[in-house]
This record gives structure tokens, C-alpha cells and sequence, in this order.
């Protein structure tokens, strides 16, 4: 392991091996919340046992050939990339639990046809999360798209679901409401 990795040396309560096939490579960071890999997604996948992670928050490289480490290729074939991804969601899908669920973050380009990959793995859709873009650079031959992308699909209905409430925003001169909730104020901050 790396030494610029090995981050925590605190002993842990929570026995990350019981998840696993084999423990054949070492986190670099176990506190009793989990365990923290470091390297490739595939490698690690395969080590899991079925249906044991309840959520998986991937933010993959987005295939723009930006400069990772050696081991890492940003600029693979629109086929390549979309094969690579094909085999880390498939061995993601088979690590969660039912009722478990799993979030994509990347451009909206790849995941239109990640969600339609998981629609065919028999997972299912639950929202398109468009996280704004502040800062805008160009980008030679091409639109900067105006946002990013947030797929969330669970396997089977959502385990645990917390629906959140946020606090109506007043206007700070009358204290009135400044947004109207079309007709669905009653639904608004109950608790």
C-alpha cells in the first residue's frame, strides 16, 4: 500500500471482511461506519458478496481524457467507455440489497444510456438529479453542458426513504411567503 494512503491507524469495530468473498486487498481506511478501498472498482467489486451494500454513490472518470493516474484511461472509445461502466454497474447491482439503492454522477451524455442500462438489469428509476454548473471554461468543438447529472435507481422499492422538508423562505422586508407552492402548500413542512 502506498504510504501517501495509509490514512487512519485507529482500531475499528466494524468487520469489513465478513462482506467479502475472500479479503485478498486491504482498505486503506476502516472506521466503524466502513471500509474505504483504494483501488480499481472492478477488483474490489468482485471481492463482495451479493446483496450487501444498501447504497453505492459512483462518480466515475467521465471519459473527457483529463490526466488521472497511470492507471487510469479518461479517454477511451465511446464503446469502451460504455462497457467499462456496463461491467462496474452490473457488479454493483449484484452487491445491493434489495431495497438498496444507487447513484450515478456523471455527464448527461453517458447517463441517458447508463439509466437505460439500468432499466434493463431490472432496476428501477427513481429521479434525475441536474446538479448546476457554476463555472463555465470552453471546451474546443462542443457546448459546456449546463449541468451535471444525478441518477438514483434502488433495486426493488427504496429500504428507507426520508422525505425532507425545507423550511418556506419569507421575505425578510414583510415576512410574507416569497414562493408560491401551487396548490401544494399543505404538503409543505409538515413533520
Amino acid at each position: 500500500m502506498p504510504k501517501s494512503l495509509k490514512l487512519f491507524t485507529h482500531q475499528s469495530t466494524f468487520d469489513y471482511q465478513r462482506y467479502l468473498k475472500q479479503p485478498t486487498i486491504a482498505p486503506v481506511l476502516v472506521t466503524d461506519l466502513g471500509a474505504l478501498f483504494a483501488d480499481d472498482c472492478l477488483k474490489v467489486l468482485a471481492l463482495i458478496k451479493d446483496q450487501q451494500i444498501d447504497t453505492i454513490f459512483a462518480d466515475p472518470p467521465f471519459n473527457l481524457g483529463k490526466e488521472y493516474r497511470k492507471s487510469t484511461n479518461d479517454n477511451l472509445s465511446e464503446v469502451e467507455y460504455l462497457n467499462w461502466c456496463n461491467e462496474w454497474i452490473t457488479e454493483c447491482v449484484r452487491t445491493l440489497k434489495v431495497g438498496g439503492s444507487i447513484f450515478i454522477y456523471n455527464l448527461p451524455k453517458w447517463n441517458i444510456v447508463l439509466g437505460n442500462y439500468l432499466n434493463g438489469l431490472g432496476m428501477q428509476f427513481r429521479h434525475w438529479i441536474a446538479v448546476e454548473i457554476n463555472a463555465t471554461f470552453p471546451i474546443k468543438g462542443r457546448l459546456y453542458p449546463s449541468h451535471y447529472s444525478l441518477l438514483y435507481y434502488t433495486k426493488g422499492s427504496p429500504k428507507t426513504y426520508h422525505n425532507i422538508r425545507t423550511p418556506i423562505q419569507l421575505c425578510r422586508h414583510c415576512s410574507r411567503e416569497i414562493k408560491d407552492y401551487g396548490g401544494y402548500r399543505k404538503d409543505m413542512n409538515l413533520i
